[in-house]
């Protein structure tokens, strides 16, 4: 009797005669069929049934032979050759199936189908090429697309995929060099007219005015971009994908209640609409009212996520932002178990494993970090550049949460020498200019001491002996809310130099005072994020009318993908303004920084207020004026809003010490950066990335090395 093994041998062999039968049979059918079209195709069809579509293949190619006049039906040919090419497609071989599209595109022209269908395949393609796409693959199908649209005026499908490709392209355009940038606004543009094009055509259509309404999202034109979405909302009130990308907008215009409702009416049609429960979550934590329930709606989103990984990253992401690291855990862990291919993410495994030391559970971080170790080197290996850059800082990352301070430091500093050139400022989400516009703020602080001048209660401290440091030499930065802080200083005849603007509500509550701010005599800068130059829509400028009025004041960041490496070095890590504003100025050059008022929380001199300007919540006084002002925020009379205010404080402040420190040492290790000595004049600030210090203290420091006063116009 024989055994399995012997059995399983046999059937290999027959198995193996049986291919090579079927192979001679179809070169057989292949070398007698005669050249006539539907017999070719009949041969197609049995050898795809045979399961052999490279034969199938050749038999379409052999079409090409006879002449399009010999065709009596071209458009059933070129359906059957579309079936065909799918089929094909379907075993593996895209490129023999596009050729087979082509073919019937180039036999029935008129013919939409095989036009469609190579168009859909050449998205793929880009989709899967994404930086390395070529030109020709975008050139066919904007052509394939134009054709679609000018043969079917009135159906907004063409017009859609179209503006997806030129929207694509654009994202693509602007990675690459300047020259090859110009084209970018041009197609961005015509984008935007295709999706209103669109929109007309089919005006009942959810899809195409989601398609606009994203579109200005994604181009931070959110006035726009709202109205939009409102308006498809009223026009299609069940798609909850509008309501969706509504809520997202009025989250982006800080409009929390709007956004809330937007959100509650959207969870009343689906309730257990996943992403629209993580958005609900991103509202209440950034929201004064339904205060608590933040966390259960992220939890909500977390359960319904399924197998949605960004979903559960975000929500993890959220709880570890939150400094809850057991809750944190559980969603990376569920993330980890539901796609076991993130164990390849090296950034999501220093995440969990970060969560994982927090809560006690330290051999098992150590053994993820480990793992995330050896994947990160073994993605350098493949990588150059700036995706070389990234991956280097992450393996330096691992390393520091590994406790291999040396090891870390190494491969920090290792990033400077992927670099062939300087660093590079010409990127487009900086300036033009950008490298000149930091030698002007470097002239503006010249080599003085900086005073970074926040809002928190511990300022009042710093102005009842303002003029104590009224003879000493130095330049002031500060941030959002400026003008109490200015009034301030106009009592030693003081002024602030440098501000920093990193959400478009500072924009709307003091605007007329930033457009003084920026027509005095005395040279000063601005610095802001695109975010925040978007609130000027607001006031009838758009970005670039504003940036054009005022350039000469402006330096533009990146308020995302930080810390600043070689290849992006104006690129911060997603934070609090502070977390910004100090590795920023490393690039002033400064003789040291001295901060003030930067609490990060409850003081328990002014446990009443949450800014110096701020009166106590049950202060006996009328209502301050500037509690009028768009996205001010009252405290008046509620002690549970200002509790939870100085907890997100707090979260903030730790998270920027940690944003600080990564950005201050990679400044250092490779952009040349030279750390000034910072000091944190607030003995019980929760920050503790600085040395704190008291003002007794801070004048002492300050009367060290003192230079002569050099008066500046006001």
């Amino acid at each position: 009797m024989p055994r399995f093994g012997d059995r399983r041998a046999v059937g290999q062999r027959c198995r193996a005669v049986v291919g090579v039968a079927i192979n001679i049979v179809c070169a057989a059918l292949l070398a007698v069929v005669p050249s006539h079209p539907d017999l070719l195709l009949g041969t197609a069809y049995i050898c795809l049934k045979l399961r052999r579509p490279r034969r199938a293949y050749e038999a379409v190619g052999r079409m090409s032979a006879i002449g399009v006049g010999q065709i009596a039906q071209p458009d059933r040919t070129a359906k059957q050759m579309t079936k065909i090419a799918a089929a094909i497609c379907g075993r593996g071989q895209r490129v023999e199936a596009k050729d087979v599209l082509r073919k019937a595109i180039a036999l029935a022209p008129q013919f939409a189908a095989p036009r469609h269908a190579l168009a859909c395949l050449l998205e793929e393609d880009l989709r899967a090429a994404g930086a390395n796409a070529l030109p020709g693959q975008w050139m066919e199908l904007e052509d394939l697309l134009r054709k679609s649209i000018a043969e079917s005026p009135h159906i907004a499908a063409p017009r859609l995929a179209l503006a997806a490709n030129l929207q694509a392209k654009v994202r693509y355009l602007e990675t690459q060099s300047v020259s090859e940038r110009v084209n970018a606004p041009a197609h961005r543009v015509e984008a935007e007219n295709l999706l209103r094009e669109a929109i007309v055509a089919e005006p009942h259509l959810p899809a195409a005015r989601l398609a606009l309404a994203a579109f200005l999202l994604e181009n931070l034109r959110y006035a726009e971009a709202e109205t939009v979405a409102a308006a498809a909302v009223h026009c299609c009130p069940s798609s909850t994908e509008l309501r969706l990308v509504l809520a997202r907008i009025q989250f982006q215009l800080r409009r929390f209640e709007d956004a809330a409702r937007t959100i509650e009416a959207l969870l009343a049609i689906t309730p257990e609409h996943a992403w629209a429960w993580f958005e609900y979550g991103k509202i209440l934590r950034n929201s004064y009212h339904h205060l608590g329930l933040a966390d259960r709606a992220f939890e909500r989103a977390g359960d319904l996520s399924g197998n949605d990984s960004a979903l559960l990253a975000g929500v993890a992401q959220q709880f570890l932002y939150d400094l809850d690291y057991a809750k944190a855990a559980k969603f990376y862990e569920r993330l980890l178990n539901v796609v076991p291919s993130i164990w390849e993410n090296f950034v999501i495994c220093r995440h969990y494993a970060t969560c994982l030391r927090e809560t006690g559970r330290t051999e098992e971080a150590a053994n993820i970090i480990v793992t995330a170790i050896e994947s990160c080197r073994i993605a350098a290996k493949r990588a150059a550049g700036e995706g070389l850059e990234l991956i280097k800082l992450e393996e330096s990352l691992l390393l520091l949460e590994a406790g291999r301070l040396d090891e870390s430091d190494q491969a920090l500093r290792s990033i400077k020498h992927i670099a062939a050139s300087a660093p590079c400022y010409d990127r487009p989400e900086y300036l033009p200019g950008t490298s000149e516009r930091l030698q002007r703020l470097a002239e503006i602080v010249d080599s003085r001491d900086i005073f970074v001048l926040l809002q928190g209660p511990s300022f009042a401290t710093f102005a009842e002996r303002l003029y104590e440091f009224a003879d000493f030499e130095f330049a002031v930065a500060t941030l959002n809310s400026f003008p109490p802080v200015e009034q301030e200083l106009r009592r030693i005849d003081r002024h602030a130099d440098v501000l920093l603007f990193a959400q478009p509500g500072s924009v709307r509550s003091w605007h007329s005072e930033l457009m003084k701010f920026l027509i005095r005599p005395s040279p000063n800068l601005v610095v802001a994020n695109r975010y925040a130059l978007s609130g000027f829509s607001e006031f009838g400028a758009s970005e670039n009318e504003f940036i054009a009025c005022h350039d000469k004041r402006l330096l533009v960041v990146h308020s995302d993908g930080g810390p600043p490496l070689p290849s992006r070095p104006l690129h911060f890590e997603n934070g609090s303004s502070l977390s910004l504003l100090i590795p920023l100025l490393v690039f002033a050059r400064p003789r040291r920084i001295f901060l003030f008022g930067a609490d990060g929380g409850v003081n328990p001199s002014f446990s009443k207020r949450p800014y110096f300007y701020y009166d106590d919540y049950d202060a006996d006084a009328e209502p301050q004026a500037f509690l009028n002002r768009s996205d001010m925020i009252s405290f008046r009379g509620l002690p549970r809003r200002l509790e939870e205010h100085n907890r997100r404080l707090r979260i903030n402040a730790i998270n920027a010490d940690r944003v600080m420190g990564s950005a201050l040492r990679s400044l250092e290790a490779n952009l040349g950066g030279q750390v000034p000595p910072i000091f944190n004049v607030c003995p019980h600030s929760i920050h503790r990335v600085f040395p704190r210090i008291d003002i007794d203290t801070a004048l002492t420091e300050l009367a060290r090395g003192r230079r002569p006063q050099r008066r500046r116009a006001a």
